[in-house]
């Protein structure tokens, strides 16, 4: 099959052949037909330890293709999402329902750090192994995966639209559904505008909330969150100066002078929620004396506090409303072999999202 294996950290990805297993038991094969590139994957070789060879990607969709043995729940043919956090169901986490905070999930990375022992990779090229990204690996044209690591989704749910509710849909809106709980009538502030943050705004906007405020450094950002259903846009600096006493701010940058800024904008007894993914070495300090005296809530949240065996059923409802217009964060689709042709593209900030279909 087809695949982008990045061979060194943070080096252009290389589309060739690449070798992958059948299913072993409890496991199932899925054809990849759309995948997205979340910001995350390309930071996860230099800043969070994952070794390389690797095929990175873990928002995706596609079909079931082959069973191993044992597997129940999942037929062939069924449309799937790809989870990135499959739930054991056994841990304390699963157990009071945040399967998302699994404390068995484990990866490439983990094990290299000491902290368990990575599924085998079913990858490899002429008998080299090749380490699955994420444990998902959807950067190709299939990946083979744990039965608990897929999710069904009804057939007519589009696979561009089916990917982005493998990430950017469940960890922005769940941020601000989930894990900020914004309620009718707040004022929010979202810090980022990338597909993350768009989808906490559009999260916001769902929950009632009365402004909704975003922040980019992008006027093209700003404007098209506008056009979402934002009601004011600032620069980063424009927020910094003149923004205050707001009920809830979501972070989706994750650097230490975005958490303060969002820290700042809070009024006494709000909410500040990061979503966005800082690096294992940034330290954000706090007065001691604030925490106590402005009582305000400071939260992460991981992928935006969505369990998404309970609450892809919910995403999708919204998509149908109307009320998570999804297809509006897709720029259109491109084949693998342009991979990076789409990491520039999304990195310079001329698109949110251009899916890829490995598979079509």
């Amino acid at each position: 099959m087809r695949a982008a294996v990045m061979w060194e950290a943070g080096t252009p990805f290389d589309v060739r052949h690449v070798d992958i297993s059948a299913p072993a038991a409890g496991q199932v094969s899925v054809d990849i037909r759309a995948c997205g590139i979340c910001a995350s994957d390309l930071s996860l070789t230099t800043s969070f330890g994952q070794p390389t060879p690797v095929v990175l990607g873990h928002e995706g969709a596609g079909v079931v293709t082959g069973l191993g043995e044992g597997v129940e729940n999942i037929s062939v043919g069924d449309h799937v999402v790809i989870v990135w956090v499959p739930p054991c169901g056994r841990c304390t986490a699963c157990r009071r329902g945040d399967d998302y905070l699994c404390a068995n999930r484990r990866s490439s990375a983990d094990a290299r750090a000491g902290h368990g022992i990575a599924r085998p990779s079913p990858l490899s090229i002429n008998g080299q192994l090749v380490h699955q990204g994420m444990s998902t690996s959807t950067f190709a044209e299939q990946t083979v995966l744990p039965a608990n690591a897929v999710v069904r989704i009804d057939n007519d749910v589009p696979f561009d639209v089916a990917a982005m509710m493998g990430c950017a849909v469940p960890t922005g809106a769940g941020a601000a559904l989930r894990s900020a709980r914004v309620q009718p009538g707040d004022n929010v502030a979202v810090i980022g505008c990338g597909a993350v943050g768009l989808n906490a705004i559009m999260g916001s906007i769902v929950a009632g909330a009365a402004r909704v405020i975003a922040v980019d450094p992008l006027a093209a950002r700003r404007e098209f969150a506008l056009t979402l259903g934002a009601t004011e846009a600032a620069s980063f600096e424009e927020f910094t100066a003149s923004f205050t006493n707001l009920d809830v701010v979501i972070d989706a940058v994750g650097h230490p002078p975005t958490v303060l800024a969002a820290w700042k904008a809070v009024r006494r007894g709000g909410t500040v929620t990061v979503v966005g993914a800082g690096r294992p070495d940034q330290v954000v300090e706090i007065p001691a004396y604030e925490l106590f005296h402005d009582d305000k809530k400071l939260t992460g949240s991981f992928h935006g506090g969505i369990s998404m065996h309970r609450d892809l059923p919910m995403l999708v409802g919204l998509w149908r409303s109307g009320r998570l217009p999804i297809e509006r964060l897709i720029s259109g689709t491109a084949d693998l072999d342009d991979i990076n042709e789409v990491v520039k593209a999304q990195q310079s900030g001329l698109v949110v999202r251009t899916i890829l279909t490995p598979g079509h």
